[in-house]
């Protein structure tokens, strides 16, 4: 028998982990009080022999910890108690978000594509297992200096990326200079800068927050069961292809198509009957522009495409336009059990190289019919005389990009902070000389001390105002000393796994 854990069980967990901080009780109180706790105003010292319930050493030549050889703790039943002889203040944690792996967007690098079938995607993001440029593990999303997340959906074959992302398009952005296709996520909101924002990690939240009016815009044109990428994995050879301007006599089901004076280098349409029968006719730019026909008859004589259906009444091609007419892409899509194969979405070969090689696939429309949903597709380019192109389609997640940036970005990390300044507390946190700290724990219910022993549900503590032993220990942080004054700001970021 084989098992694994799957990305959405530890989203699952990190949601809870989350969600765990405003639960509460029948009488309004919280179910949960998580604390920060700080320690240890002693020099690290000793061996894994002399400490082997608290802690290791692994560095074989500096074999005993110091402050500049900080030991690695271990779990053990009684690591908790020898932390808590250490705790010195206790300060309630308010702030917690979801955190993404940071990925500058670097100018030369080749960002991965997202894919569907890409194994262990929160791991694969991982700012501990991912070295850039390898393109290998590269990055399939970046960061850019506007404080804006995108993902890459096309790295135009393999192509280094050398225009920045830019904008808050609801859509897809191409940047031109590269050939890059890229999805806007979401944008961090200056306030979860100062919190959340480090050199390894980006928050991330979903749904957006109300003020977040972008990453809304983005999760409300969502459609779940769409397409946005058909890669070319083999080219072939031979498709036929034309691009050029409409010349006169445009009517609503005809375009004559372009014939270039002698000794001009503009390309030229065939004078074949029939020749470019079932292919499509796209408007690239101009009046017309995004209309997409099929070419149901060619004149080669009067080099004149019949088309269906009829072009746009209020929006006919002119001399003006630019077409291009090459081969289209049948997609063959599949639901679930209760969802029909998934309709509606038309693509188009847009880029053919020399010899007729297939080089790359648009998506025309990628709103698919009601009640239809593409889980599973296949590709295949469509006429125009060639052979041997290959292409894969690419199954968006659930909901379609941009709906849920937490779970499509990895989201299986946490970032707890909590910001100490100076006496914290009315002098619950000590300044001063021996006021310095090397263990950072976290503790959820640790119970005041007193008779009556509650539950501690105040701001901050200083251990003398705390049960020893109490409460669950969640995590552990050894470091070197820090050193505490009365003008001094610790900014604690704690990271957590699931």
């Amino acid at each position: 028998m084989s098992a694994i854990i799957n990305n959405s069980f530890r989203k699952f967990q990190a949601d809870n982990f989350i969600d765990s901080f405003t639960e509460t009780n029948p009488d309004g109180s919280l179910r949960k009080n998580i604390y920060v706790a700080i320690g240890k105003n002693t020099e690290w010292s000793g061996n894994t022999n002399d400490n082997f319930s608290e802690f290791r050493v692994t560095d074989s030549i500096n074999s005993t910890a110091s402050d500049t050889n900080i030991p690695l703790p271990i779990d053990t039943v009684q690591a908790p108690f020898i932390h808590w002889d250490d705790i010195a203040s206790i300060k309630k944690v308010t702030d917690v978000s979801h955190v993404i792996a940071r990925y500058d967007w670097t100018s030369g690098t080749v960002y991965r594509e997202y894919s569907h079938d890409r194994d262990d995607i929160i791991d694969n993001t991982n700012p501990a297992q991912v070295t850039q440029p390898i393109v290998a593990e590269a990055p399939f999303y970046v960061f850019t200096e506007d404080f804006r997340v995108y993902k890459c959906i096309s790295n135009n074959n393999g192509a280094e990326s050398i225009e920045k992302p830019t904008g808050a398009s609801i859509g897809l952005t191409k940047t031109v200079a590269d050939g890059y296709i890229w999805k806007f996520m979401y944008e961090v909101e200056q306030a979860d800068v100062l919190k959340y924002l480090t050199s390894d990690w980006i928050p991330a939240n979903s749904p957006a927050k109300a003020n977040q009016v972008e990453q809304i815009a983005v999760e409300a044109a969502k459609l779940d069961g769409s397409i946005d990428h058909i890669k070319v994995i083999q080219g072939g050879s031979g498709y036929r292809s034309t691009v050029g301007n409409p010349v006169g006599g445009i009517t609503a089901s005809i375009l004559p198509l372009q014939n270039a004076a002698a000794g001009s280098t503009t390309q030229v349409a065939e004078p074949v009957d029939d020749f470019y029968n079932g292919l499509s006719i796209y408007i690239t730019s101009g009046p017309g522009s995004g209309q997409f026909r099929t070419i149901t008859d060619y004149d080669g004589a009067t080099r004149t495409a019949s088309i269906t259906p009829d072009w746009d009444a209020n929006d006919l091609p002119t001399t003006n336009s630019v077409y291009i007419v090459a081969p289209i892409v049948s997609i063959d899509g599949t639901g679930g059990t209760q969802f029909p194969g998934g309709s509606g979405i038309t693509a188009r070969v847009s880029k053919l190289g020399v010899g007729g090689v297939v080089e790359q696939v648009s998506i025309v429309d990628r709103t698919p019919t009601p009640n239809t949903a593409y889980r599973r597709a296949t590709a295949t380019v469509v006429d125009g005389s060639g052979m041997g192109s290959e292409l894969k389609v690419i199954i968006n997640p659930f909901g379609g990009h941009g709906s849920d940036c937490v779970s499509e970005l990895g989201g299986a990390f946490v970032m707890m902070n909590v910001r100490l300044r100076g006496r914290d507390g009315d002098g619950d946190f000590e300044t001063g000389e021996n006021a310095e700290f090397r263990k950072v724990h976290i503790l959820v219910n640790p119970k005041e001390s007193g008779g009556n022993r509650e539950i501690a549900t105040g701001p901050t503590y200083k251990a003398s105002e705390l049960q020893q032993d109490t409460g669950i220990m969640l995590y552990s942080e050894f470091r070197p000393p820090i050193f505490r004054s009365t003008d001094s700001t610790e900014d604690i970021k704690l990271v957590v796994e699931f």
